[in-house]
């Protein structure tokens, strides 16, 4: 006897709309049950799921290439670079230092270039600017290193303390001669300035 004739006859007139809900009820159990009968508690299951998280970590003495890498540099290939800040634009979210660059008395650029100069107190013009009509785009690497340095007196060490990017760019004109050590990408890693007295 069909499952559909069985509600009919217990319930008598029932509608087939009920037929069907009961139809539907019993289906439902029978999946539920194991599409068998059991006496016994159906078992219930518990499935845990648990998500694996991978970390995307570095390699050593790398930075992460994200967008702020974007910047190109006109100093791949250069050690050092030297010169005054002529402003400081912003590509792809990272600060870019245009640049003018500068000679060092005596000193080839291949050589500044390659070794850089020393930075020292001094009260003479150790450094010329022979190109005022070509500059150098150079990025800031993510954490470079600025130190300003003041001459208290020829005689003297220079003062130097921690500085930032924003204030190398307003530097008066007697210190705005500064020396940047690069990256192999050509970045700016540390930047100082002359402490010209």
């Amino acid at each position: 006897m069909s499952i559909i004739a069985t509600i009919a006859r217990a319930g008598g007139a029932a509608s087939s709309h009920r037929a069907t809900a009961g139809l539907c009820l019993t289906a439902a159990a029978a999946l539920l049950s194991g599409c068998g009968s059991s006496t016994g508690p159906a078992e219930v299951v518990t499935v845990t799921v648990t998500p694996t998280v991978t970390a995307k970590v570095a390699p050593t003495g790398t930075v992460p290439t994200t967008a702020t890498g974007t910047a190109k540099s006109d100093d791949i290939g250069r050690k050092f670079d030297l010169g005054t800040i002529v402003s400081v634009q912003n590509t792809g979210g990272m600060p870019v230092i245009i640049l003018d660059r500068w000679t060092a008395q005596g000193v080839s650029d291949s050589t500044l270039a390659a070794v850089g100069v020393p930075i020292h107190v001094h009260s003479d013009a150790p450094y010329q600017n022979l190109n005022t009509k070509t500059t150098y785009r150079i990025p800031v690497a993510p954490g470079a290193v600025f130190t300003y340095r003041h001459c208290v007196a020829v005689e003297q060490p220079p003062e130097q303390r921690a500085s930032t990017l924003n204030e190398f760019a307003r530097l008066q004109d007697s210190e705005k001669v500064v020396l940047l050590t690069l990256n192999p990408q050509g970045q700016v890693a540390t930047a100082q300035n002359d402490p010209a007295c």
